[in-house]
C-alpha cells in the first residue's frame, strides 16, 4: 500500500535546495513556454517548482525518477488546479455586451420592463 505524504509547506530554502533549484531553474522556462503559458502564470509555476525542491531533498523515495519530471508534473499540477480555481470564479458581466451571434444585441437590449419590477423593501415593511 502506497505511504500517503500530508502537503508539504514552503519554507526558506537550505544551501542544499538552493543549489537544487538553481541548477534546474531551465526547468521552468521550459514547461512555461512548452505550455504557451505566459509570464501571468510565473508564479503559480515556480511556487510549486520551490515546494518540489523541497520534496525531492526530503523523500528519497523520489529519486527514482528524473527530478525535471517531478517537477513537471508538479508543475502540471499547479496549473490545472489553478484553472480550476479560476472557472469557479464569479465572472461579472456587462449589460453593454453583445449577445453572441444576435446581430449586435446588447444584454441591456434584453432586459425589459417586466424585468425591472421589484417591490422596493420600504413597501414589504408596511
Amino acid at each position: 500500500m502506497a505511504t500517503r505524504h500530508t502537503p508539504a509547506k514552503l519554507r526558506p530554502l537550505s544551501a542544499e535546495a538552493q543549489e537544487l533549484a538553481r541548477q534546474n531553474i531551465r526547468t521552468v522556462a521550459g514547461f512555461l513556454a512548452h505550455h504557451r503559458l505566459s509570464d501571468d502564470w510565473y508564479d503559480v509555476v515556480i511556487f510549486r517548482y520551490l515546494l518540489t525542491v523541497q520534496n525531492w531533498l526530503d523523500r528519497p523515495e523520489l529519486h527514482r525518477y528524473a527530478f525535471s519530471t517531478i517537477a513537471w508534473r508538479a508543475m502540471s499540477s499547479a496549473v490545472s488546479n489553478e484553472r480550476r480555481k479560476q472557472g469557479r470564479r464569479i465572472r461579472a458581466v456587462s449589460l453593454d455586451a453583445p449577445v453572441p451571434g444576435a446581430d449586435g444585441i446588447t444584454l441591456g437590449d434584453t432586459v425589459t420592463a417586466d424585468d425591472l419590477y421589484y417591490i422596493p423593501y420600504q413597501m414589504e415593511a408596511s
